[in-house]
């Protein structure tokens, strides 16, 4: 997961400044900013848990608090994207692009530290969510186990 989470987030990168239907203005590049810092915390987490688990160690506290710490962070950084983008927007091409990375990173943050959003092998089982309801994210019990 850490692998594929580090190059899923390169190819956005990738395609966000090759892609020439994307014109880079402030709103939506610092939208894509948080996006990518969403992205890399999942990547990096996902290698540390890889690393607990091959060690078969438990969670060292002040990983704990950092992912506790930047739980938060998180949502105070989308808060303030969500309140800025309307008002530095180039145009309004801008401010939909914006529009639509900040919700694909808030969906990430919420996958990440709250609760799992992919079921089953395709990603996403619309009967397995029904069955067992949302369940919480591997950060979340992380965080909840050692709070």
């Amino acid at each position: 997961l850490s692998i594929g989470e580090f190059v899923a987030t390169c190819v956005f990168i990738y395609i966000y400044i090759s892609s020439s239907l994307i014109t880079i203005g402030i709103a939506n590049l610092i939208a894509f900013l948080y996006l990518v810092f969403i992205l890399i915390q999942g990547s990096m987490y996902w290698f540390y848990k890889y690393r607990l688990i091959v060690k078969r160690e438990q969670p060292n506290p002040k990983a704990v608090k950092l992912l506790s710490n930047l739980r938060k962070l998180n949502m105070v950084i989308a808060l303030a994207i969500i309140v800025t983008i309307p008002i530095i927007k180039s145009n309004y091409k801008d401010l939909l692009i914006a529009i639509g990375l900040v919700l694909f990173g808030i969906i990430e943050y919420i996958n990440y530290y709250w609760y799992q959003l992919s079921y089953g092998a395709s990603g996403f089982n619309i009967k397995i969510l029904l069955d067992k309801g949302l369940q919480k994210s591997s950060i979340a019990k992380t965080i909840d186990k050692k709070s």
